[in-house]
């Protein structure tokens, strides 16, 4: 009797092996996507923080302008915007946020930088705020100051976009006493 030479794998064993990897599966999908869509709540707010630190360097020194004249502290109650796209950062895309969409553009949750007067008189009390969208209702969509943004303040899937009566961005200040400023 000559003896079979038994290889591969039986019917039984390969249906076990592909029920097992469709357990795993089912089990690190989910995870997988939470932990991407954390990177990404962290990689915006950290990116809004960077926007308001170039902002504030390249205003203290001097970059910005409204009609030729070059934006400083803003009076009493009033404020200056700075949109994203007009502010250099080393790398990275002003037009798309973290989350792969585009950035809202012509609306009040465009993303910008806000510099914002406090104070009263002599007594100047310069704050900096974020506000910013994208096309997939992520994003900051209302305006926090620098030290209050943070992965809890980032929204996703559910931010205002600005557009329309009722999913509109409220402003720091009133939109009258807003000036933008642009590089030069």
């Amino acid at each position: 009797m000559k003896k079979l030479n038994k290889k591969g794998f039986t019917l039984i064993e390969l249906l076990a092996v592909i029920v097992i990897l469709g357990i795993l599966m089912l089990t690190a999908i989910p995870a997988v996507t939470r932990a991407i869509a954390k990177s990404r709540k962290n990689t915006f707010w950290q990116n809004a923080k960077q926007y308001i630190q170039a902002a504030q360097t390249q205003f203290l020194a001097g970059e910005y302008y409204n009609g030729g004249v070059v934006c400083s502290v803003p009076g009493d109650g009033h404020a200056y915007k700075i949109l994203i796209k007009d502010i250099t950062l080393d790398g990275g895309d002003a037009t798309r946020s973290s989350f792969g969409a585009k950035y809202n553009s012509g609306n009040s949750c465009e993303p910008a930088v806000f510099v914002v007067n406090n104070g009263s008189g002599e007594n100047v009390k310069l704050e900096w705020y974020f506000v910013g969208t994208d096309e997939s209702k992520n994003g900051i969509d209302e305006f926090k100051k620098e030290k209050e943004i943070g992965f809890d303040v980032v929204k996703t899937g559910t931010a205002k976009t600005g557009v329309g009566t009722n999913n509109e961005c409220t402003a720091p200040v009133p939109a009258a006493n807003i000036t933008t400023c642009t590089p030069q």
